[in-house]
């Protein structure tokens, strides 16, 4: 049964990165902004974590992103509230991709 639900939760982190990709693709600007919960979904942490929403691998996000022609950093003047504690990312085009990205 636990490998089961290590299965589901890659499966749905999968579900996610889909998610977050086409959101990118269709987004056509320069730089667009996720939340921490959103990414953390996608891109879960290894280790364990009691908290409400999983860790995010960061290093995981960050070669996905590259990938895609995306480079990727906290947006902490963004956060409020709550998200102060795990801002949203900020995802900017790399600018050899700007071109090719627009719509």
């Amino acid at each position: 049964m636990h490998a089961t639900q290590g299965n589901s939760t890659h499966r749905n982190a999968r579900e996610w990165q889909t998610a977050l990709d086409r959101a990118l693709k269709a987004h056509g600007g320069a730089d667009a902004l996720a939340r921490y919960p959103h990414l953390a979904n996608a891109f879960p942490a290894s280790s364990s974590s009691t908290r409400q929403h999983p860790l995010l691998d960061y290093r995981e996000l960050k070669a996905w992103a590259t990938r895609r022609g995306w480079r990727v950093r906290p947006a902490p003047e963004r956060a409020f509230g709550e998200d102060r504690r795990h801002p949203p990312v900020r995802f900017s085009r790399r600018p050899s991709d700007i071109g090719r990205h627009s719509p």
